[in-house]
């Protein structure tokens, strides 16, 4: 784990010291209810809550009646919890096809069984070689390139950035684990309406074959690449984030808020498995629904605080992306957002304690920890978690945003093993008491994270 940086090693706990109001005892975790939430999200009844079908908008509608329950606010309009976000989804007119030939030998390929690929475009011509992981990349230029990667060689995407139009790769173990959930989101990035406007994709296309598709291709060598991959027309979704408040006592408590929040979408069914996500993340849905019921039978907090449960993060952090652009109020207003995702594994490496993503990046996690919350700097950095959630949207804009988790690197990651069996509810009944503390502290407090210099995204 890294160490602080020097500028907070020589920040006094003193500016952390805890007020009159966080030295009362916090309220305890109500074990019964965190439960209770995992099992309503994770069952089988919402089918895995995938990305704009009616299982999460159930989910939807199941996460605005227990923010009622708890006595929380819809943060809308007229006191609405339900954001719409439109979402237009690029889609092939038929299965694309990939044909290569090299001297008497030729190879037709289908996306489905044989093939996944990202950034297809439309048609592809273009001469076909191979590279070995051992040689120089060479002149790759507009080629499509037939690669087994390895260790000591370059990695795919160094082919893709010297210029080749394509680069044909064998499934590793984590994509022939992952292949279903690849082919769904093979056509391309969805869009969302009226969020930020983004750059098209750029670079060629990676094509992941089965590996008995790609030991066929072991006598291919310069040749010949036809693709093609015709898209049709769109497909229209809609999701929903789900927000409440409460709005805090103090005359610029709008102007300090904090938002606690989760995304409540997975995979939904894969291949006729349910792919419950219960760590992924009905664990972090739990946890703030579980603030939310702290927070809200409580006395009113100083600052005011939203809890904001995100749809379609697992293709995007969609949900995440249109709240940014379209907030309750200006982004300016929010002091931190603190995201829970994956707290429901406890990590064999970081034993007993959850992590901050991008914890170098301010001042938010030290303070935390000081209050008492068993978070840990990130022992990841190389995995770059801190862009990897629906935390990275709102950091985007300049508020301090960084995610909790526990162990991000599970084996029920995106598999049909995250189920409400793999939860250690015991470890997240105590590392969520853990922050009880701690938030109701930060609800309450003047303190105003600030990004480390260079930390702001």
């Amino acid at each position: 784990m890294k160490s602080f940086p020097a500028a907070l090693a020589a920040i006094s706990l003193l500016a952390f010291a805890p007020s009159s109001w966080a030295m009362n005892a916090p309220a305890r975790v109500c074990a019964a209810c965190v439960k209770a939430n995992i099992e309503r999200l994770a069952g089988d009844a919402l089918h895995g809550r995938r990305c704009g079908s009616d299982d999460e908008h159930a989910a939807a509608a199941l996460l605005v009646a227990q923010l009622k329950q708890y006595g929380i606010k819809g943060a809308f309009d007229r006191g609405g919890f339900l954001q719409p976000v439109r979402l237009s989804s690029p889609r092939f007119a038929s299965p694309p096809t990939l044909e290569l030939s090299s001297g008497a030998q030729a190879l037709r390929l289908t996306l489905g069984d044989e093939m996944v690929a990202r950034e297809l475009p439309a048609t592809l011509d273009a001469p076909l070689t191979r590279r070995s992981a051992g040689a120089s990349i060479g002149e790759v230029a507009g080629k499509v390139v037939i690669y087994e990667p390895a260790a000591s060689g370059p990695p795919p995407g160094a082919i893709l950035k010297a210029g080749a139009a394509a680069v044909i790769v064998p499934a590793s173990e984590v994509a022939q684990r992952r292949w279903a959930e690849m082919l769904q989101r093979a056509a391309g990035s969805t869009d969302v309406i009226g969020g930020p406007m983004h750059e098209a994709p750029t670079g060629g296309a990676t094509i992941v074959l089965r590996p008995a598709e790609f030991a066929r291709l072991a006598g291919f060598d310069e040749g010949h690449a036809k693709l093609s991959a015709v898209r049709g027309e769109p497909i229209a979704r809609l999701t929903y984030n789900v927000v409440g408040v409460i709005h805090g006592q103090s005359r610029d408590a709008d102007r300090r808020a904090i938002l606690l929040s989760a995304h409540y979408d997975h995979l939904g069914v894969l291949d006729g498995v349910i792919f419950h996500g219960a760590d992924d993340d009905a664990s972090g849905t739990a946890a703030v629904l579980e603030f939310a019921r702290i927070l809200g039978s409580g006395r009113k907090p100083k600052r005011t605080v939203y809890f904001g449960l995100f749809g379609c993060e697992e293709e995007g952090e969609l949900g995440a992306e249109y709240f940014q652009a379209h907030p309750p109020e200006p982004t300016a207003d929010f002091a931190a957002n603190l995201e829970f995702e994956m707290i429901g594994v406890d990590d064999p490496h970081n034993p007993g304690a959850l992590m901050l993503t991008g914890w170098e990046r301010s001042d938010l996690g030290p303070a935390l920890k000081a209050h008492g919350a068993l978070i840990e700097p990130d022992p990841y950095p190389e995995q770059h978690f801190f862009q990897r959630s629906d935390n990275y949207q709102l950091a985007l804009s300049g508020v301090v945003a960084q995610t909790v988790t526990a162990w991000p690197l599970t084996p029920t990651y995106h598999s049909a093993s995250d189920d409400l069996a793999h939860v250690d509810l015991a470890f997240m009944d105590r590392v969520i008491g853990s922050l009880v503390g701690p938030i109701q502290w930060l609800v309450n407090s003047d303190f105003q994270p600030q990004w480390n210099p260079g930390g702001r995204p």
